[in-house]
């Protein structure tokens, strides 16, 4: 993929990949989202705010239009919900409407060109994020007249959405991808919300070995493989019920080994096991590893050497001197994952966008009196 790739494109990229993971882990969530608009739907959306709408923000109401929430929220980076067309076109009006009240005073409340389509909540439009038609920039708008350019663009958002559900230990701003009550929530929420949502930290599920000889000893624990080859060799091979039930009892003690072991690793999440001095994950915990990480330990000089930009090294190194070593396992795999990410243009252009501050969450929104 290029940098060059058309924002339609990148749109459809990005979505399609959060559509994926939505309907493998937040059913919920994925049954929320609406059919996409077709055509005519968009035409008349169009004529009705008397603006053109860009190719980007059709390619995803193609996909989707809009959301019905679960539990009052929406799924959106940052909390925000995909309007529905009709709740687009009402608040281009309203805004529209509020902007002729104000008068042509600067600055200007609304321009006709903003086309929204994310606002605070399924049932609450006073908040939200348009598409500037003209310049592609997602900007806010709030209650109170606050209005701040969020992204760069569309494409940059969703990607942006994209990468921290991919890889949610490198989810920037105070907002991470969670759980509750199996639906997609950004937070931690506050208040009794809080308490029922459970962080996503993305693991993968236990990786079973193939159910041959070699895989089953690769995956055994070390101090095992001693008895299993002893075992193994004993064994007569010409004996199909033999060697059958030799492969069920030693293959079973291998996924037995590797689930344990990938317990290990959500508990290292959370900073429960100890890196070696300051430098790798204990070589037995490396079966354990996501996919991507599998085919070796990372250790803190492989990451730095991987991050292509200064910038996001320094950012490394700053993250490195401040962390404790119960945390280094943790430290260690998110910024894998940042170099994993860097080698695609797509996260190349949202990591680079979080290091230098923009295109992610920025603080929490301005609270609204009930």
């Amino acid at each position: 993929m290029t940098t060059d790739e058309p924002a339609d494109a990148r749109v459809t990229r990005a979505w399609a990949q959060i559509l994926e993971w939505l309907a493998e882990y937040t059913p919920p969530s994925y049954a929320a989202l609406r059919p996409g608009a077709s055509e005519e739907e968009m035409a008349e959306l169009a004529a009705a705010s008397g603006t053109d709408v860009p190719a980007e923000l059709r390619a995803l109401w193609r996909l989707s239009a809009g959301e019905d929430g679960v539990n009052g929220s929406g799924l959106m980076l940052g909390g925000w919900a995909l309007m529905p067309l009709d709740a687009v076109a009402e608040v281009h009006r309203r805004q529209l409407r509020i902007q002729e009240e104000h008068g042509e005073d600067p600055p200007a409340l609304w321009e006709p060109w903003w086309i929204p389509f994310c606002s605070s909540g399924p049932d609450d439009t006073v908040s939200g994020l348009c598409l500037d038609a003209r310049t592609g920039e997602v900007h806010r708008w709030g209650r109170y007249a606050e209005r701040g350019r969020e992204y760069a663009s569309l494409p940059a958002y969703l990607e942006l959405m994209a990468v921290s559900l991919e890889a949610p230990l490198t989810a920037a701003g105070p907002e991470k991808p969670g759980m509750l009550r199996g639906a997609l929530v950004w937070g931690p929420p506050d208040g009794e919300r809080g308490d029922a949502w459970v962080r996503h930290l993305g693991q993968a599920p236990p990786r079973h070995p193939a159910k041959t000889l070699g895989a089953i000893r690769e995956a055994l624990p070390h101090d095992e493989r001693d008895a299993f080859d002893e075992r193994r060799d004993a064994l007569d091979l010409a004996g199909p019920e033999a060697v059958a039930a030799f492969l069920d009892h030693w293959w079973g003690r291998a996924v037995e080994a590797q689930e344990q072991l990938e317990d290990d690793i959500a508990s290292a999440l959370r900073g429960n096991i100890m890196a070696q001095p300051g430098r790798e994950l204990a070589p037995e915990y490396e079966a354990a590893l996501p996919p991507a990480l599998r085919h070796r330990p990372p250790s803190f000089d492989e990451i730095r050497a991987a991050l292509r930009h200064e910038s996001v090294r320094g950012r490394f190194d700053q993250d490195r001197l401040h962390a404790i070593p119960p945390h280094f396992p943790a430290l260690l795999l998110r910024w894998w994952d940042i170099a994993r990410l860097m080698a695609d243009p797509r996260g190349d252009r949202a990591v680079r966008a979080v290091v230098a501050g923009r295109g992610g969450a920025r603080g929490t929104r301005r609270s609204q009196p009930s």
